[in-house]
């Protein structure tokens, strides 16, 4: 029979319930010492360790455990956490249908035995004992449902159990339960200056500092890249600001909190100063923020979360995703190794092969066409009205040749009728240096040799400002010095028809 009540009978509804047949229910608590061991208590009244705890009565389960911790050992004011465990069994077993919690218990200050009052009329002893060794004292269903316990502690899930065993869970479900690092996003945001924001929060990044980076925790439906963007928002009131790429990693194994912890860094910016202008602080856990160069961001950083911004602007010159653990660079991370795995001192450093793949040079590839027209002026050509002059350019794009771009180049540039004969110079050109040390990648262009420009009706885009012709002994004043020597050395190659030379940086590579 089914039987409904409404809000106006509250009167009727208790009656109801007076009388209406439950579960007996238990509370149980899972107490660690410093060193990582398990409370157990020996109980007067059955054989075997139990867990603290006992019966709830007409009250709710949290409060009947606080109650239980204070009349049996004395324990007052613990923190009750979170539910651990629901274990059910059926009425077959003691004679009444029951339900046990096992909930996560913190006291706020260490609880030796010794400082314990006893309940003798309960209680025969009590003892922090090892982990392995407490599931080895307790009796069956207990251990299992302890054991269930101990792996949700692990974990962000609660164990639902009858008798000792899991419930069997749809996939999704199951997949939900499993144990996991917990997920962060933090955001490297920089200004058109090369400055870089640091937050200054509400509360303590370690060792009294209030200095970190945005970000914040990824929810459970989110990806990093979407958890950033909501933490921008909500933090500094960023909603058209894009989340750009990801430049570290940094995982950190289970410690304060019992979880591991993956951290993923992404760049935002460079913003305008606009944007940088309109910050403000919704959620109130920011309280304000500072544009710092990098160095000086780095001596008000926690070491660890510094290290995310140090390794974070290398990975960014440099084209690649920093890969650390406790904020060092780990094998095969592109932006160097951490001192402990280099070699001792008269030893050979023999890094292992992924970490010599990762460290050797990584440089961008380009290709250019060195066209002349019939009077022998170099044709220079621009993207856009506003550009850079230049030769005829392309990158060589991942899969492709440099002979590929080249060709590429001349049918943007000047149209397909355009040859690209033999190479004329392989040019090196080093990085430049950028933030706390990192240098952006060396290029190598190929320079290859496009003839002579037979007329002006098929070059693309040849309205004024797209194209000129500008004779050699021009071309320090229309290109940048490096530019213009390498020009003038290609010239020189056409012309003696010895082959292609080799250059750094525009110049002749042996001198």
């Amino acid at each position: 029979m089914t039987v409904t009540h409404s809000a106006a009978d509250p009167a009727d509804l208790a009656a109801y319930l007076a009388v209406h047949p439950a579960p007996v229910m238990a509370a149980d608590a899972l107490i660690r010492d410093e060193d990582g061991r398990i409370l157990l208590v020996d109980p007067s009244y059955k054989d075997g360790w139990d867990l603290p705890g006992g019966m709830v009565d007409d009250e709710e389960p949290v409060t009947a455990l606080e109650r239980e911790l204070e009349e049996e050992l004395g324990i007052r004011g613990a923190r009750v956490g979170r539910l651990l465990a629901v274990d059910s069994m059926p009425k077959e077993v003691y004679g009444r249908s029951q339900v046990a919690c096992v909930y996560a218990v913190h006291p706020r200050r260490p609880v030796p035995v010794e400082r314990m009052s006893l309940q003798h009329e309960e209680l025969r002893a009590v003892e922090y004992v090892p982990e392995r060794e407490a599931l080895r004292r307790l009796p069956d269903p207990l251990r299992r449902r302890v054991t269930a316990a101990l792996r949700a502690s692990l974990g962000s899930h609660t164990a639902q159990l009858r008798q000792g065993r899991a419930v069997p869970t749809d996939p999704r479900d199951r997949f939900a339960l499993l144990p996991s690092p917990m997920m962060a996003a933090a955001a490297l945001v920089s200004d058109a200056r090369g400055r870089v924001l640091v937050a200054e929060h509400s509360y303590d990044h370690g060792g009294g500092s209030p200095y970190g980076l945005p970000g914040g925790m990824v929810l459970a439906q989110e990806s990093p890249r979407r958890g950033a963007a909501r933490e921008l928002a909500e933090e500094l009131g960023l909603t058209e600001v894009p989340v750009g790429r990801l430049v570290a990693v940094d995982s950190t194994p289970a410690r304060d909190y019992g979880r591991a912890l993956d951290v993923h860094v992404f760049t935002v910016g460079p913003l305008t100063e606009e944007q940088a202008a309109a910050i403000r602080f919704p959620d109130g856990e920011i309280l304000a923020v500072h544009w710092l160069e990098p160095r000086e961001a780095l001596a008000v950083l926690p070491a660890q979360i510094g290290n995310r911004l140090r390794y974070g602007l290398r990975a960014l010159a440099e084209g690649t995703v920093a890969h650390l653990e406790g904020g060092l660079p780990q094998s095969g991370s592109a932006v160097g190794l951490p001192s402990p795995r280099r070699g001792r001192a008269g030893e050979p450093d023999r890094p292992a092969p992924c970490d010599l793949r990762a460290l050797r040079a990584k440089a961008f590839t380009g290709a250019a066409v060195l066209v002349t027209d019939p009077a022998g002026r170099v044709v220079l050509v621009r993207a856009t009205p506003d550009g850079d002059w230049g030769l005829p350019r392309a990158v060589v794009e991942a899969g492709g040749t440099p002979r590929e771009a080249a060709l590429r180049a001349v049918r943007e540039h000047l149209g397909p009728a355009t040859p690209v004969g033999g190479l004329l110079a392989v040019d090196w050109l080093p990085g430049a240096p950028c933030a706390d040390g990192a240098r952006l990648p060396a290029e190598v262009l190929h320079v290859y040799d496009g003839g002579v420009l037979g007329g002006t009706d098929g070059v693309r885009g040849s309205g004024p400002g797209s194209w000129r012709a500008v004779p050699a002994a021009e071309l320090d004043a229309a290109l940048p010095e490096r530019d213009a020597a390498r020009v003038r050395e290609c010239l020189a190659a056409r012309e003696r028809e010895t082959g292609a030379v080799e250059l750094l940086g525009g110049r002749p590579a042996e001198g």
